[in-house]
């Protein structure tokens, strides 16, 4: 049983974890910060980003966030940004999303992050805004671009969305994915949050084009979900 704190045993196992793009390119996942947060009892600040399988390390992060090892009744929980894209030093830009890096990096926290504990992705920087808007049209959470890569990843507890910060170290807006703390919750918050994605999947879309496709979009993702998750609480 290792004596390191908790934040700390889940920054280094998040560090050492291994992604795989589609079309079988490896990545190692490495910590380039990852620093006590002051004033904050069991919180680490850290940033993140992938070495390809030639050892070339990209130059900018994948993600960079906090990571808590809870206490006093909180479980673990993680926070942070994830980018789009990396830039390694040869100028090569590389697509996390489209690559599928994106959804493999949360599917890697929701392994780490305990029954009980949650993630909360900020979706206002550059590249994250799909999903901001989608709040805006009263997409359900789990049918947004991040909220579901979280639900798929485990988080399928109930979900926050911190538009309004409520004072304290909340800083820019972001979703937040619960894993329910027992088996009757998690039975809960899945059946609360798949009957929200099946009254979604019959809202008329909107008039405007653009929100149109938005929504479409969003409605694929909520089938997608139905079809894998439904049988979970029959």
């Amino acid at each position: 049983m290792t004596s390191e704190p908790i934040a700390k045993q889940i920054a280094e196992r998040l560090g050492s974890g291994l992604l795989t793009a589609k079309g079988e390119r490896a990545f190692e996942l490495a910590l380039i910060e990852l620093q006590e947060v002051r004033l904050r009892a069991g919180w680490l600040r850290f940033a993140l980003t992938v070495r390809d399988e030639g050892g070339q390390a990209a130059r900018t992060p994948l993600m960079t966030g906090l990571i808590s090892g809870g206490g006093r009744g909180v479980m673990p929980w993680c926070e942070g940004r994830i980018y789009p894209w990396v830039e390694f030093i040869n100028h090569e830009r590389f697509d996390t999303r489209q690559t599928g890096l994106e959804a493999e990096l949360i599917r890697l926290i929701g392994s780490l992050v305990p029954a009980g504990g949650h993630l909360m992705l900020e979706y206002e920087s550059p590249g994250q805004s799909e999903t901001h808007r989608e709040l805006l049209l009263r997409v359900p959470p789990a049918a947004t671009h991040l909220g579901a890569l979280m639900f798929t990843a485990g988080f399928r507890g109930r979900f926050k969305d911190w538009y309004i910060s409520e004072g304290g170290h909340e800083g820019p807006r972001k979703l937040q994915a619960n894993k329910s703390p027992n088996a009757a919750a998690a039975r809960d918050a899945l059946r609360f949050n798949l009957d929200e994605l099946k009254q979604f999947i019959r809202r008329q879309p909107p008039e405007n084009a653009e929100d149109a496709a938005l929504v479409a979009r969003a409605q694929d993702r909520a089938r997608l979900l139905l079809k894998e998750f439904s049988s979970s609480y029959r």
